[in-house]
């Protein structure tokens, strides 16, 4: 289903968290485990996933930036899945209904984006730990001392699951549901007495991971807001949650129609209770009522919804705020629930002792039509992933709606030089999602360069407002005044810029050139010397010497310039 990746290339994340990222490049595998894997993250975000980054610095000492080898690794590690899915079914089904189940788990459509697109490898590693925990709990109850054995390799499974997204640090509860579901009905809380050991190891595990991550990144959940929840308090988060789940069963048993992007307006945030939030609250709740009701008569049927509503918790903004409204990438793991359901169906459909020969083969024949439009769906989504021009192609076929689609029609338009209607698009993607930083301090960078300086600044506030922490709104603000030659503004910007985020080199760089405004020649020295101990440049060596010679400091002048000689030569 997914050999036509093969000739994919780099779309959208792939460039910044593998191609430009230098801990990728530079194999710099300490790092991995030490910093957080987006590349100049701010404080408190950037996600922690050292066996994803450590995978691709490993195999960019093997293939550079050649995609085919990343996208072949995909693949194989997809294919892996998927066999760990059937085992992991074949523990409560027969080979046929397993198998059924399986497939289409492997095939469907709403995985592309985690497969075809190198990116999404961290959803593959984190499925592959999950389902090998899983696989280990199930499969090997052993006795006496060989079940530390047993522990041991649950914990590094679950540490490989972990290292791939965070998604799987809802394994511990997983593995909880997954005795209580698929151990009978008899016995339960003997049962989980005697796998107290296992439980009290994840759990700690878990606490252990939370506490890195958090001493990583200086937060817990590391997710910055995504476009359209910024401005939302708790109340409009959670009815924006809600009306998602609608799009979560679309996506599973009807996934014709896919996109790229969910945020707005593809998807739109909810501020009060409509038609949306009230159909997604009913499904949520319908859910997990059956995950309750159906324990005793249909306990496998109750697991699956169980699996679903855990596995989908870290990403569905109804516990805590993520970085995605919604996209198919978040639902590789989760939709393992639909498996289960498929391969429940099948049981009692087609191997139940009443079943006739001819409705059995009604079935069949039902089975296969979906198994084949499924698959055609999944290859013909594959090449959607082709490159990032592809991707935005694709979603300004499918979704013109979405703030994305504008904000690519505005920088086409500019780049024609009809800037009236660029104007008019960027206008229109800011009031699709008026609080998404990069959409701000894109859409000033235009009305700053086409002569409208008061819109560009209110929209560098606003970008200011939203994430004070973050110094690109900060350091835009200082160069566009410096530019307009209002150096005591520039000034202030740069200032307030490196009190409220973290030191930050190129504002220290504005900040010293704020100071040449005012002819303190050696306040500038210093700022462009702070600017270089964050960042050695070539360009901040040569500016530092142009100041020494104004100040007629000559050897100083030389020894800046030999280390800018230096940096060239690398």
């Amino acid at each position: 289903m997914f050999a036509n990746t093969f000739g994919n290339g780099f779309a959208l994340d792939d460039n910044w968290f593998l191609v430009e990222n230098p801990v990728v490049t530079e194999a710099r595998f300490s790092d991995a485990f030490l910093r957080a894997s987006w590349p100049g993250a701010l404080e408190g975000t950037g996600n922690y996933r050292p066996l994803a980054l450590s995978s691709f610095a490993l195999e960019w000492s093997l293939w550079g930036d050649a995609p085919m080898g990343y996208h072949v690794v995909s693949v194989l590690v997809n294919g892996l899945v998927a066999v760990l899915a059937f085992f992991l079914l074949r523990a409560f089904f027969t080979p046929f209904a397993a198998g059924l189940g399986a497939v289409f788990f492997a095939i469907h459509p709403v995985h592309v984006e985690a497969v075809a697109n190198v990116m999404g490898r961290s959803e593959l590693y984190a499925a592959l730990g999950y389902f090998g925990a899983c696989l280990v709990y199930q499969y090997w109850r052993p006795t006496g001392h060989v079940r530390g054995a047993r522990l041991l390799a649950i914990l590094l499974l679950f540490l490989v699951a972990l290292g791939g997204k965070e998604i799987a640090v809802t394994l511990p509860a997983m593995l909880l549901a997954l005795e209580v579901y698929g151990g009978g009905t008899t016995d339960v809380v003997r049962r989980l007495r005697r796998e107290a050991l296992t439980y009290i190891g994840v759990f700690a595990l878990m606490a252990c991971y939370v506490v890195i991550r958090w001493n990583v990144l200086g937060d817990v959940t590391g997710e910055s807001a995504a476009a359209g929840l910024a401005s939302l308090d708790a109340r409009g988060r959670v009815l924006t949650a809600l009306a998602v789940w609608p799009h979560y069963l679309r996506l599973l048993f009807f996934p014709l129609d896919l996109s790229a992007d969910y945020s707005p307006a593809v998807l739109m945030p909810r501020t009060s209770v409509d038609d949306m939030v009230l159909l997604g609250g009913a499904i949520l709740i319908a859910t997990c009522c059956v995950a309750v009701l159906a324990w005793r008569r249909a306990p496998l049927i109750g697991f699956a919804c169980a699996w679903f509503v855990i596995a989908i918790s870290p990403v569905s903004n109804l516990v805590v705020r993520a970085d995605v409204l919604l996209a198919e990438r978040t639902l590789f793991l989760p939709s393992f629930g639909a498996a289960l359901a498929v391969a429940w169906v099948t049981r009692a459909v087609l191997e139940r002792p009443a079943g006739t020969p001819a409705a059995r083969r009604v079935a069949i024949a039902g089975a296969v039509v979906v198994g084949v439009l499924l698959s055609a769906r999944t290859v013909t989504r594959n090449p959607t992933w082709f490159d990032t021009i592809t991707v935005f192609e694709t979603l300004n076929e499918e979704h013109p709606e979405s703030w994305m689609t504008w904000r690519i029609r505005a920088i086409g338009l500019d780049s024609r030089g009809e800037s009236d209607r660029a104007a008019e698009a960027w206008e229109t993607a800011l009031s699709i999602a008026p609080d998404h930083y990069q959409l701000l301090v894109d859409a000033a960078e235009f009305f700053e360069r086409t002569g409208q300086p008061e819109r560009s600044e209110r929209l560098l506030d606003r970008a200011v407002e939203l994430l004070p922490g973050h110094p690109v709104a900060y350091q835009r603000l200082a160069e566009y005044r410096i530019r307009r030659g209002d150096g005591r503004g520039a000034h202030a910007a740069a200032a307030v810029g490196l009190r409220a985020a973290r030191p930050d080199p190129e504002i220290w760089a504005l900040l010293s050139e704020t100071y040449v405004m005012k002819a303190d020649l050696e306040a500038a020295v210093r700022a462009r010397r702070a600017s270089i101990d964050e960042e050695e440049t070539e360009a901040g060596w040569l500016r530092l010497a142009d100041l020494y010679d104004a100040l007629g400091r000559r050897e100083d002048a030389d020894v800046a310039r030999r280390a800018a000689l230096q940096l060239r030569r690398g």
